[in-house]
């Protein structure tokens, strides 16, 4: 059922086989009008969209998308809007309450809207609905494609070699290992991935040791038609780190991206840690932007 919003707009359910490539559209457009990383970019999206349908909702002028409402997970919202109708915003909110109230009735639930910081008037509708600015929630890290690539050096011993199908079951267990995930993530899930049109094998990178033991990873998720760039995921496991394996396989990575003319490169999840941050800043990611979380009681 749609809803009437103005009197061109109208908001209606999120169908992924008819509208995905639209949505990647508008984040394509508004991202190349705004320069703006408060929606979210392709490569995000295509990521995600699957599993989150259904409960994305859209928002259409004369069957043009102009707005959409994103779950990353139960009760965690992401609203992305082009900044010419920051007016749906309250309503956008609105929909994000009465939907969620609707679909979980778990006690003490508490809802979460996502934002990045610094828009002063979507924060004070977040305020006037009962929201409050809790903590951060995630952080970009931005790397300026201008900058000079570094010429870190591998140790003795270690190479650098794209991914081929046939290591997905061990960089699935690096990846488990890595980042705590259960056995959930396996092969499938990257299989999955390789399938995504932000994929280039080219730009899928593993340092190996002498035995062509995988030791650390990176991936570059590239949308081609904006030349926007996720790093993601990138790891090393505990044993080999602070050995220079990390940062040199990101420059290799590096280099090989610029053959296909990014327009940005970026870390959308990015860690909060001492050596996290040590290796941004040695490999160029010096821009950090950060998104908190708004929360309220549902």
């Amino acid at each position: 059922m749609s809803i009437l919003v103005s009197m061109a707009v109208e908001s209606r359910t999120y169908h992924n086989e008819n509208d995905h490539s639209r949505v990647m559209e508008f984040l394509r457009a508004t991202y190349a009008e705004t320069d703006s990383l408060e929606n979210w970019l392709p490569p995000r999206f295509e990521n995600n969209s699957r599993s989150m349908d259904p409960g994305i909702q859209l928002w259409e002028d004369n069957g043009k998308i102009v707005g959409l409402v994103v779950p990353e997970e139960p009760l965690v919202y992401f609203v992305q809007l082009h900044p010419r109708y920051l007016r749906l915003y309250d309503e956008m909110v609105n929909w994000v309450e009465k939907y969620s109230g609707a679909n979980w009735s778990k006690e003490d639930a508490v809802l979460k809207i996502i934002e990045m910081y610094g828009n002063p008037e979507k924060e004070k509708t977040l305020q006037e609905h009962g929201f409050t600015r809790v903590r951060i929630y995630g952080i970009f890290r931005i790397r300026d494609l201008d900058a000079v690539i570094p010429n870190y050096k591998l140790p003795d011993g270690f190479s650098v070699r794209s991914v081929s199908p046939d290591d997905f079951d061990e960089i699935a267990s690096c990846i488990r290992e890595v980042f705590g995930h259960g056995e959930w993530f396996n092969r499938e899930i990257l299989e999955t991935l390789a399938s995504a049109s932000f994929y280039n094998p080219d730009l899928d990178l593993v340092a190996v040791d002498k035995q062509d033991k995988i030791v650390s990873f990176c991936t570059f998720r590239m949308d081609s038609p904006s030349g926007v760039t996720e790093l993601e995921p990138m790891g090393t496991l505990p044993d080999y780190r602070s050995m220079g394996i990390g940062r040199a396989l990101l420059c290799e990575g590096f280099r090989r991206l610029k053959k296909y003319n990014p327009t940005l490169l970026y870390i959308g999840g990015a860690a909060n840690t001492p050596p996290a941050n040590r290796l941004y800043e040695l490999t160029g990611f010096t821009q950090r932007i950060d998104l908190y979380r708004w929360e309220k009681p549902l």
